[in-house]
């Protein structure tokens, strides 16, 4: 009986030592054939797309001959003592950019750092200074030193114009605001920005004189919680929740639409971007 048990015993150590010698075997680890390059979701993420959109904007600085933007990288594994080229290709398909309106001076992964840029240079050409706006489709691919990351964190887009800059995709409050204020298939407390349009957001500044958002001291009735202003040109959405006044809002904005229809019967204006592109904007109803 005895060396029965004895038997038993070394029989399920013996297993016990394969499975945790294979177990050890298992765990992934990351090496230089592991290591990948991906975007940082940062503010300018948007989980809804999976695209990381980047903006740019001449409105502030209109007579610089470009612009400077960079797209920011994440390593996902071992740090190197050499920098990395990042290779990328451009999506002709997606990208509305003229070739010579753009030009990318870097695409690195430093020595002994885990994040790196994609450097672009945008020109401010004349297109752009009379009201274009352009768009770059970037996504990253596979290298000899270079994975890829997860598939939602590899596509990116910068766009440029003398527009508004448009509030992050994070901006939740702010973007429920937008989407009170724009008729569209969306729920008024949609944070959404599918309906988006630059000329859109550029009517809503205009109408309701809105560029101030972003002061907390310039609205002492409201709130002075610094959460609640952080985009310029759009409120916070929770400033208006409890008396609803976003309602008086869409109707000032409706008064505003119809005058300008009204002077301008040939010249609308309408949704340049978004899945509302072409059509009439119109403020929501109530």
């Amino acid at each position: 009986m005895k060396k029965i048990v004895i038997k038993s015993i070394l029989a399920i150590s013996c297993f016990s030592l394969c499975l945790i010698s294979c177990g050890k075997e298992e765990i992934p680890y990351f090496d230089s054939q592991y290591n990948a390059v991906r975007f940082n979701s940062t503010n300018e993420y948007d989980a809804e797309t999976d695209i990381f959109k980047g903006n740019y904007s001449f409105l502030e600085n209109p007579f610089d001959e470009y612009g400077e933007y960079e797209l920011p990288l994440v390593l996902v594994g071992n740090v190197s003592t050499e920098d990395r080229t990042v290779n990328y290709v451009i999506n002709a398909e997606e990208t509305t950019a003229p070739e010579n309106s753009y030009e990318i001076t870097a695409a690195v992964i430093p020595a002994h750092s885990l994040k790196g840029t994609i450097k672009i240079r945008l020109f401010n050409t004349d297109e752009i200074q009379n009201g274009a706006s352009y768009k770059l489709y970037i996504q990253l691919k596979e290298s000899s030193t270079l994975g890829l990351g997860p598939k939602e964190y590899i596509t990116a887009t910068v766009s440029w114009n003398n527009n508004i800059i448009a509030p992050p995709a994070t901006e939740r409050y702010v973007w429920m605001t937008y989407n009170s204020l724009i008729k569209s298939s969306l729920a008024p407390t949609s944070y959404s920005t599918t309906a988006y349009s630059s000329n859109a957001l550029k009517t809503i500044v205009t109408a309701l004189d809105w560029d101030d958002w972003d002061d907390m001291t310039a609205h002492p009735d409201q709130p002075q919680r610094p959460t609640y202003f952080t985009y310029k040109y759009l409120a916070n959405y929770r400033l208006f929740v409890t008396d609803k006044s976003y309602e008086a809002y869409a109707a000032k904005l409706a008064d505003y639409l119809k005058k300008y229809q009204k002077e301008h019967p040939d010249a609308p204006l309408v949704h340049n971007e978004g899945n509302l592109k072409g059509q009439i904007i119109e403020a929501r109803t109530y």
